[in-house]
């Protein structure tokens, strides 16, 4: 018998198993479950209120209002009085009001350690991986089976082994990583799978670096996404408020997987998605985009702390290309308070960035910045399809922070190596 992978051995911890096999239908309990508004209250509020039950654990359950977040229209202050009118009701202690993004809130937060399962109505629950936890994404009527018992019904997942070796260059993040990997698997290479991510050159980057291929997971079609537990990984917990009460788990040396990737990166150059596909990926210097009328630092994979400050060493003393607006929006307050503190911030103001509210925003299609038809945009976000980001007839290029600074300099898409 082969040994176990990290998702089946938290997957029969969870559902009280000694062991599980990939394929088994199980009913596991959830460690922590995060909604936010948009598949929030205002989906299955009332449903909820039928059952008449009590939420399982108030102390592990967050609501987030980061996707309406502030609004710009009826239905969206109809989606957040809900929301919040539900918060109060249900007496949350744990409802962040355009505090940031679901997924680096439950990080900052501490409602993510190694080796849960977590369970969240987004897609890019997934993030959890970068702290060693399995994060499944579910619907909001699957929600509220998760309020109420604190348990969900999962398939054990096959895994597949994404390894990035060799020395990681300057101009290089986690985004590049990411880029490189759905190239060749493609936006549904991993449907219903596990994506483990390890190597060398993966745990050179921080941790919050690392929360980029665990986020964009969900790009791939992946279930969830898993990376090993290093110091580096339990320094972030320290400061997150998590100092014990958790134990790393990993795969097997001998654990079946359903396919492998390698990657050396040391020769790597700059990743760019081109529109209108998040796995249309070439080098940067193969990529001759036309002029660009937008650039945008924010989303949950773009804008934490060691994104901006990517980009303001790009920046710092230069000015985004006339024509060009700059939209800047923190993951969360907790990441513009220090970017505030130490010049992040100012440089990126000061090159003629615009600051924007430390939610979802443009990213997910609301908010002030959506694109124009015909409008040209680069972007640290995690997606590029079509009417993403406004207009249906707009076109997205996804990269890393440092990527979208430089580009916005150049006023079309360009190399951060040329600024570092």
């Amino acid at each position: 018998m082969s040994g176990d992978t990290a998702t089946q051995k938290i997957l029969a911890r969870a559902s009280g198993r000694e062991r599980v096999d990939v394929g088994d239908i199980v009913w596991a309990k959830v460690d922590a479950h995060v909604m936010h508004d948009n598949q929030g209250p205002f989906r299955m509020g009332k449903d909820f209120a039928e059952l008449g039950l009590p939420i399982w654990n108030k102390d592990r359950f967050m609501l987030t209002a980061d996707h309406h977040n502030p609004p710009t229209g009826d239905s969206q202050s109809k989606v957040l009085n809900v929301t919040r009118a539900w918060a109060a009701e249900q007496e949350l202690s744990h409802f962040y009001d355009a505090e940031g993004i679901c997924h680096i809130l439950m990080a900052e937060k501490g409602f993510v350690r190694p080796g849960v399962l977590v369970t969240g109505t987004d897609s890019h629950t997934t993030n959890t991986g970068a702290l060693g936890a399995l994060g499944v994404a579910i619907g909001p009527t699957e929600s509220i089976g998760v309020l109420a018992k604190g348990e969900v019904w999962l398939r054990v997942p096959e895994t597949i082994r994404v390894q990035f070796k060799g020395r990681v260059p300057a101009g290089i993040y986690g985004k590049d990583m990411a880029l490189l990997a759905l190239k060749d698997l493609k936006v549904d290479g991993a449907e219903y799978k596990v994506l483990q991510f390890e190597g060398e050159a993966l745990m050179a980057l921080s941790v919050e670096d690392r929360m980029t291929l665990s986020n964009m997971a969900a790009e791939f079609s992946a279930k969830s996404s898993i990376i090993d537990v290093d110091e580096a990984t339990a320094e972030y917990l320290k400061n997150a408020g998590v100092e014990d009460g958790w134990e790393a788990v990993r795969s097997d040396e001998d654990a079946t997987y359903a396919a492998s990737y390698e990657y050396d990166v040391t020769d790597l150059s700059p990743q760019v998605a081109c529109p209108h596909r998040m796995d249309n990926v070439y080098p940067v210097e193969e990529v001759d985009s036309p002029p660009l009328q937008r650039a945008h630092i924010g989303s949950c994979t773009g804008a934490k702390l060691l994104d901006l400050q990517a980009a303001a060493a790009v920046l710092k003393g230069r000015r985004v290309a006339h024509g060009l607006q700059l939209l800047i929006a923190p993951a969360s307050k907790d990441i513009m308070s220090k970017a505030m503190a130490d010049g992040t911030l100012g440089a990126l103001i000061d090159a003629g960035g615009v600051l924007l509210p430390t939610t979802c925003g443009v990213c997910a299609g609301r908010g002030p910045g959506q694109l124009g038809d015909g409008e040209m945009c680069i972007s640290s976000a995690n997606r590029n399809y079509k009417g993403r980001m406004g207009s249906a007839e707009a076109s997205i290029y996804l990269a890393s922070a440092a990527t979208v600074a430089a580009s916005a300099v150049k006023g079309r898409v360009a190399d951060p190596r040329e600024f570092i």
